[in-house]
């Protein structure tokens, strides 16, 4: 009897090894909260490079019809007119040439990422850039 209770004794006093199910329980909520913030993280990045390689190519078409209409010279024809560029539509206007510089204005309209008052992503935005173009001096 007296080594029965001897070994009860040492049961009890032994250091358990191992963790408790709260310990587990603790440590996966932690693990799975790291994880889904990478995730967000991860998909954050993804979208924004995304919208960084089509304003690039937005900007790249704009500069494509810019660079066409500087082609054509100084002295163009007021118009006004507009294309579509991989299915951007892009507007310009060309001021009279009898106003030294001549004033280019673009209008390109792309996909927008800011909200509008009511908080709904707009379809469109409308961007503006504006080129003068000017008379060359004679003898360069």
């Amino acid at each position: 009897m007296k080594r029965a209770r001897i070994a009860r004794l040492r049961w009890r006093s032994a250091p358990r090894c191992g963790f408790s199910l709260v310990e587990v329980m603790v440590g996966v909520m932690l693990l799975s909260t790291a994880v889904l913030g990478l995730a967000a993280a991860g998909s954050a990045g993804l979208k924004q490079t995304t919208r960084a390689r089509d304003d690039s190519q937005f900007w790249g078409d704009a500069q494509q019809i810019l660079d066409s209409l500087v082609a054509r010279g100084y002295g163009l024809a007021a118009t006004t007119d507009s294309q579509t560029v991989r299915g951007r539509k892009i507007k310009w206007i060309i001021a009279s040439p009898a106003t030294a510089p001549q004033k280019i204005t673009m209008i390109v309209f792309r996909r927008g990422y800011q909200l509008t008052a009511r908080n709904v992503s707009s379809q469109t935005v409308p961007d503006t850039v504006v080129y003068y173009m000017s008379r060359r001096r004679p003898g360069t």
